[in-house]
């Protein structure tokens, strides 16, 4: 009885931590290069790569839910070609710059001011342009993003809507400590599935800065 009311949790909590495991061990994600690390961030340049986008609405939670859905959606088939694409990682979030305005119609991204939103799934590394399937949605577009430098502020456990709020400030505020020019909104990188274990979870905030050397940080 007693193996029993031990083995038991034991075995589930194992399972918990495997699932959260599997689905990310081997996951693509996009290409960058470490400038230089602090106690507070870290500085990356990455590469090019593409993302699909959608443009939603509603609260935080909400259109991250709905993004998501159809977006994978897109890379489970919904496309010209009914074509099958890797999940990779992160699903960003970004706010967009003051005034942009982001067309329905044309990485995971998303990009929100009040309640409307952009989430985006980075595209498999190597993907062109013109060879992904085109969407059937008119809800989701392609797009290059192009090679930028970003500070980024790694940590674990729940990234609800309080915790992105605190750790962007926290980064903000770093960033202005050390001089470093910021030149876009803070974003919100999830590299795991909503099932995994907090202890487990990898989130990032991130803002882009001006391209730097670390002779000059």
């Amino acid at each position: 009885m007693i193996i029993a009311v031990i083995g038991i949790p034991v075995a589930l909590f194992s399972l918990w931590i495997l699932s959260g495991w599997l689905p990310t061990r081997d996951i693509a994600m996009p290409h960058y290069s470490v400038i230089e690390k602090r106690v507070d961030y870290e500085i990356r340049r990455y590469d090019p790569y593409i993302v699909a986008e959608t443009l939603q609405t509603g609260g935080n939670k909400e259109a991250l839910s709905s993004g998501f859905n159809e977006l994978f959606q897109y890379i489970s088939g919904s496309n010209v070609g009914q074509a099958k694409i890797p999940m990779t990682a992160p699903v960003l979030q970004e706010p967009p710059a003051e005034g942009q305005k982001i067309p329905m119609t044309a990485p995971v991204l998303k990009q929100g001011e009040g309640e409307s939103s952009t989430i985006a799934f980075v595209m498999p590394p190597g993907s062109r342009l013109e060879e992904l399937p085109r969407p059937k949605s008119p809800a989701v577009r392609l797009r290059v993003v192009p090679p930028h430098t970003v500070a980024v502020m790694t940590f674990s456990g729940y990234a609800g809507q309080d915790t992105i709020r605190e750790k962007s400030s926290a980064l903000l505020e770093a960033l202005k400590r050390d001089g470093v020019p910021v030149t876009s909104g803070p974003r919100t990188a999830l590299y795991n599935p909503p099932w995994t274990p907090p202890f487990m979870r990898r989130n990032e905030v991130m803002v882009e800065v001006e391209s730097v050397s670390p002779d000059h940080l």
